[in-house]
């Protein structure tokens, strides 16, 4: 088995748990790679010491989140990590209708797709309602796109898919009232699966989070019907699209 976890937050992980023998376990388990997170400066030094772990595929990116509070990075952070190739891809950035300064959210939102471009990196997208304007702006800026947790409407999805973009599948999304944008991601063939695992979401007791990943696969081709090593194979393939590295 070879799989990956599109969307994680390793760094915001280990401040609640040892994150190492985690990471060792899952490996074992068939999670293979990593495309982790960094939302705070704090968590950019710990990406420094996850990503020289031997035996462990792990990348990152960074990027000014539309709305969570503790993010603290600032476009001079994200220019000098581009700047040292220290990031796969710009990001999480995007909309987020929770935020109430939309025009300062747009803006850093627009800035952030500017510097994608002049360094040639992927963006990984975080859209929650705005869905007709952020495709207004993605119009203009022609990039390889990864969309985390999307778990809004059928039609925007369609709309996003004339993009080079892919899709994660999360836990949102298998529920029976998702259903319709399920089916749409797998028929795209643009998908990869995500924990979304941060330390706020770890369940008491729980001995492995990122295992979690596992489940939702086991989930998915029980809904679909599609074979789990069918999954596997094609987000294997969307990594290699996204990353230039093979699983």
């Amino acid at each position: 088995m070879m799989l990956c976890d599109a969307h994680a937050h390793l760094a915001n992980l280990s401040k609640k748990v040892d994150i190492e023998p985690l990471l060792a376990a899952a490996n074992d388990a068939g999670i293979k790679a990593w495309l982790s997170n960094a939302l705070t400066k704090e968590e950019l030094a710990v990406y420094e010491r996850l990503v020289r772990l031997p035996d462990f595929n792990l990348r990152y990116s960074a990027g000014i989140h539309p709305f969570w509070h503790e993010c603290d990075l600032e476009l001079e952070d994200i220019t000098s990590l581009a700047d040292q190739r220290k990031i796969w891809a710009i990001g999480e950035i995007g909309l987020d209708r929770a935020n109430k300064d939309h025009a300062e959210m747009r803006e850093l939102f627009i800035e952030q797709l500017k510097l994608a471009v002049e360094y040639s990196l992927p963006v990984v997208l975080h859209i929650v309602g705005h869905q007709q304007e952020a495709y207004n702006i993605l119009r203009e800026y022609p990039l390889r796109y990864l969309t985390h947790g999307y778990a809004g409407h059928v039609n925007p999805m369609q709309n996003f898919l004339k993009f080079d973009m892919f899709f994660t599948i999360s836990r949102r999304i298998i529920r029976e009232d998702k259903r319709d944008l399920l089916k749409l991601m797998l028929n795209s063939g643009r998908y990869l699966f995500e924990t979304d695992i941060t330390a706020e979401y770890v369940v008491e007791g729980e001995k492995n989070p990122l295992l979690r990943l596992l489940d939702l696969v086991e989930q998915c081709s029980h809904i679909s019907g599609i074979p789990i090593n069918e999954l596997i194979s094609v987000q294997a393939e969307n990594y290699e699209k996204l990353t230039g590295e093979r699983l």
